[in-house]
């Protein structure tokens, strides 16, 4: 069976190999850092060991988001569509908070809430305690790779006449498989799943058919059981039978895009539908800790108020209006104009001539 789906750009090898290897030293620290005896009280571990955990994620968030604009530039030049950034974009609002939009400490709490339910409901200590960690490092996991596709986008963003095609990394699920493969807008957001792993490839609409990822090349690059596996056997039986392979598969089942809830995934209740310039978007207010990175990223992009809010005795700030996300603000924006100006509002952008490689088509 073939192997190779598509032939990717050098750069996006390479980009990618290197937040592999974030994602690995992220992920290795917050492991140790968790450790394998549970403490005698999960909520005073966590408020112990909060600016640690949260100083490891952060780090590898702002790794994740430092050459991605370089990236995109990369890219289009071996694709033979350079494409100049008409602003400078500015990564910093997307460190030290979740893609959501709320803090960070907020999203790893639900590590512990995993923890407490599992010991709630009959589990011993010791397999609680591992079922905290696997929810640990499934939003570590997906915070980094959040970031890292939210500093890519905003790459994108920044040039005229660019989008991008979903790259897959396999082994892919068969609802990421079945996205792969079409040009999406700039403004269109990537669904996604707790722990996918792929990839935006930027490219013109005009160049996006020598990226094209096809469903069923990838599904005949794989044997008989790892189809049976990733696509069930009646399913992968059904493929293989002829039907096709978009209609056997239910794409956006359990998929969202970073600024959408998933329930068992991110918390009940953390995030609700606000109306922002007339329409009704994800956002939230949910308070973090005033402390640590965290702290410091939401007060320099304007996010924390100075006051103290005391509950259950601990400290904690408030937002102090919604936070909008790239995603959020592209599902609103009427056209890439206002796109760039509420990018520009919220500070992702920045009108200062771009430091940034590339060169006007």
């Amino acid at each position: 069976m073939a192997t190779e789906t598509t032939v990717l750009p050098t750069a996006s090898v390479e980009y990618y190999s290197a937040q592999r290897e974030v994602m690995i030293s992220v992920l290795g620290a917050a492991r140790r850092l968790w450790g394998t005896r549970p403490p005698r009280d999960f909520d005073a571990w966590f408020e112990k060991n909060l600016d640690r955990l949260m100083a490891v994620v952060v780090t590898g968030q702002r790794a994740a988001v430092a050459d991605a604009n370089e990236y995109v530039a990369n890219v289009l030049d071996e694709l033979g569509t350079p494409a100049a950034p008409e602003v400078e974009v500015v990564t910093d609002p997307l460190i030290g908070v979740a893609s959501d939009g709320r803090g960070l400490d907020s999203l790893m709490y639900g590590a512990v809430i995993t923890a407490k339910s599992s010991v709630a409901s009959g589990l011993p200590v010791e397999v609680a305690w591992d079922d905290g960690l696997t929810a640990l490092m499934l939003r570590a996991q997906t915070q980094i790779a959040d970031a890292s596709r939210s500093a890519v986008g905003l790459g994108i963003a920044s040039r005229r006449d660019v989008g991008y095609v979903r790259m897959l990394n396999p082994p892919s699920c068969p609802r990421c498989a079945v996205l792969a493969g079409k040009f999406y807008a700039f403004n269109r957001g990537f669904l996604r799943h707790p722990g996918c792993d792929c990839r935006h490839i930027p490219s013109r609409e005009s160049r996006a058919g020598d990226l094209t990822t096809d469903p069923q090349a990838y599904f005949g690059s794989l044997t008989a059981e790892q189809q049976d596996k990733l696509f069930t056997k009646a399913g992968a039986e059904a493929i293989r039978d002829g039907a096709d392979i978009t209609q056997v598969v239910n794409a956006r089942r359990g998929m969202s895009t970073a600024q959408q809830n998933v329930a068992g995934w991110i918390p009940k209740g953390r995030l609700s539908r606000t109306e922002v310039y007339g329409q009704q978007i994800a956002t939230t207010t949910e308070g973090v800790t005033r402390r640590g990175a965290a702290y410091r990223a939401m007060s320099q992009a304007g996010y924390a108020r100075r006051q103290t809010d005391v509950r259950n005795g601990r400290r904690y700030f408030r937002a102090r209006a919604p936070r909008l996300m790239p995603e959020g603000i592209y599902e609103i924006a009427e056209d890439r104009e206002d796109a760039l100006r509420l990018l520009r509002l919220y500070g992702y952008l920045d009108d200062r001539p771009s430091r940034s490689r590339g060169r006007a088509a």
